[in-house]
């Protein structure tokens, strides 16, 4: 089996009291999701994270909202060989206006957060975001 890792963000912003995130849409596999992708190297987990979501998003980094990522697991098939996948997402806020700057990405969209399963396609995604509208809560 492979083994890959990537890095992304939860990227929000809180208005009236509510938070929404950022989710694209990927070209590959025509799904809604997180920003993220894979390390440069000698690139930390954090710096690979920030640099996916400002390639992909425009989004303007402003803090982490937790330090420690939230991780996401599972596995698919690649040219017929199992892959097992691991995703280091950090919460953060951002500021700007998102504009879609990758040709991997179709659109983007600010969402709820209580909303966000509702458009996310794979189930360790929407457990992701039902981590983070707990979070969220907490803070």
């Amino acid at each position: 089996m492979l083994y890959e890792e990537s890095f992304g963000t939860i990227a929000l912003k809180k208005e009236n009291d509510i938070w929404y995130t950022y989710l694209i849409k990927n070209k590959s596999g025509n799904h809604w999701g997180f920003p993220k992708g894979h390390a440069n190297i000698s690139e930390t987990k954090k710096e690979a994270a920030l640099r996916e979501l400002k390639e992909e998003t425009n989004l303007k980094f402003i803090k982490f909202l937790v330090e420690k990522p939230l991780i996401e697991q599972y596995s698919f098939l690649r040219n017929s060989k199992k892959t097992a996948k691991k995703v280091y997402y950090y919460l953060i806020e951002v500021e700007g206006e998102a504009k879609i700057t990758s040709d991997e990405i179709l659109e983007g969209r600010w969402v709820e957060i209580t909303k966000a399963k509702d458009l996310i396609v794979y189930e360790a995604s929407k457990e992701v975001a039902n981590l983070v509208e707990i979070i969220l809560q907490r803070l």
